[in-house]
């Protein structure tokens, strides 16, 4: 019995999240029922953390264990004839037995993509439609204020569990091409909707609904209240997950 360690991308849109739920179609059910399937033999997968409803990844860690002859790099091809369309496995390898895709993450990057138009453009239909006039100078000057160590729950939506708020956020940077922000924040962890958030609170000091300094306030006052919308699901995608 070997331990695997695999990466996941797919597109989130059909799905009620990473999760298994009773009522509902969810990534981890399709991967499980595929890689039992493949194996013939039940087969668990643990993540390095769940995506919410809507949410995609390019860069989401699994680990599993199972005992077959079939060699680790083979298994992805072998998954294809199985899986849907907007789920792959792209890469695998057998790890040392005691890793763990959650435990063991150090840190994660997550990308959100927005483009700028009136008109819906069917080729950019993951990205958030954004079609307000905004001032990309203020919102670049805004996410700096997110990297270092903070007590983020201003950026926590409601209906968490979590009561331990504070996370470090390494890079938190804003790209431009032509039409299309990408936004992308990689960190130690994150809260509930977060990245969306974080991504709302910016859009809104860049249309000029919140003050430049927002994002300070929601860090020193803790307060919801000082931040902006959240923004839907379809722009976000757990990028990349790095282990020491």
């Amino acid at each position: 019995m070997n331990r695997y360690m695999a990466t996941i991308e797919y597109d989130g849109k059909a799905y009620a999240g990473y999760q298994i739920q009773n009522n509902a179609l969810t990534i981890q059910e399709v991967l499980e029922r595929a890689l039992s399937t493949l194996f013939t033999n039940p087969t668990k997968i643990v993540a390095s953390g769940r995506t919410d409803t809507g949410v995609s990844a390019k860069g989401q860690i699994i680990h599993f264990d199972a005992d077959t002859t079939i060699p680790a790099e083979r298994i992805p091809l072998a998954l294809e004839h199985i899986l849907p369309m907007d789920i792959a496995m792209t890469d695998c390898k057998i790890a040392a037995s005691d890793f763990h895709a959650r435990y063991s993450a150090k840190s994660k990057t997550y990308s959100y993509k927005i483009y700028l138009s009136k008109v819906n453009k069917p080729l950019y239909n993951r990205f958030y439609q954004y079609p307000y006039p905004i001032k990309i100078n203020l919102m670049q000057n805004a996410i700096c204020a997110l990297e270092g160590t903070h007590d983020f729950r201003a950026f926590m939506a409601s209906g968490s569990s979590v009561t331990d708020t504070v996370r470090t956020i390494d890079r938190a940077v804003m790209q431009i091409d032509e039409d299309i922000i990408t936004i992308k924040v990689t960190g130690n962890g994150f809260l509930y909707n977060m990245v969306r958030i974080i991504v709302g609170t910016l859009l809104d000091i860049g249309r000029g609904h919140l003050q430049p300094n927002a994002i300070c306030d929601m860090i020193a006052t803790g307060d919801r209240s000082h931040g902006g919308h959240t923004a839907p699901a379809i722009g976000l995608c757990l990028d990349t997950v790095y282990y020491k």
